[in-house]
């Protein structure tokens, strides 16, 4: 076997490839799930285009140890903060590693919840696909899975959503039924662009609360 630098080009002698198909035997499948999750509730992540492509997650500053706590767990990426209008972000990414590239097509090929963005990640295992169809890192590419799970109680996918795109707060209301005069409402707030995903949490949850249409995100209260 071969070996590959930082980059992902292969040098000669000894097995260091071998790392791509154990990197993931000291991740839990509670963090895999609450990975996903957390991945599906982000926007634009498997980037493609003539040149590059690339694999993105973001948030505000102030949650950065999210992205820190994702990197010390995978044990890779690039992680860098970046100016978006008036906030902040801080990202991390995977770009031109072929290594850590496939490690990643092996977390999300056939474990994604939404049929949109199993689509974009397609589109990224195809580039990907292409890139290695020379190459010696071919046969550690996987076969596509089309495969899309169920949003369950049962596993951490949801948890992660939740960190990713979901607001708890709490409000106070009049209400003639207690003493004080007040009672006090706990409010979930997913806002998602992919409708899918919000009418799947509200199947789940079997509850009557309605989608709304703010803008160009869809909410779902409750």
């Amino acid at each position: 076997m071969k070996k590959v630098n930082q980059h992902g080009t292969l040098k000669k002698d000894t097995s260091e490839t071998i790392c791509i198909k154990n990197f993931d035997i000291n991740l839990s499948k509670g963090f895999i799930n609450w990975f996903i999750g957390f991945v599906e509730g982000q926007e634009n992540t498997f980037i493609v285009n003539r040149r590059y492509l690339r694999f993105e997650i973001n948030c505000l500053l102030k949650n950065q140890e999210i992205i820190y706590y994702i990197k010390r767990r995978l044990g890779f990426g690039e992680i860098r903060k970046l100016k978006f209008l008036d906030n902040v972000l801080i990202e991390f990414s995977v770009q031109d590693n072929i290594i850590d590239l496939l490690k990643l097509i092996k977390i999300f090929n056939g474990n994604l919840r939404s049929t949109i963005k199993n689509r974009y990640f397609q589109v990224f295992y195809k580039k990907l696909e292409k890139k290695l169809k020379n190459s010696e890192f071919f046969n550690f590419l996987p076969s596509f899975d089309n495969n899309i799970k169920n949003i369950a109680l049962s596993n951490s996918w949801l948890l992660g959503y939740i960190d990713s795109r979901a607001l708890f707060f709490s409000r106070w209301h009049k209400s003639k039924k207690l003493k004080n005069g007040k009672e006090i409402y706990l409010c979930c707030i997913f806002w998602d662009l992919n409708q899918e995903i919000l009418l799947k949490l509200k199947n789940l949850f079997n509850t009557p609360c309605k989608i709304e249409e703010k803008q160009k995100w869809n909410l779902f209260f409750f």
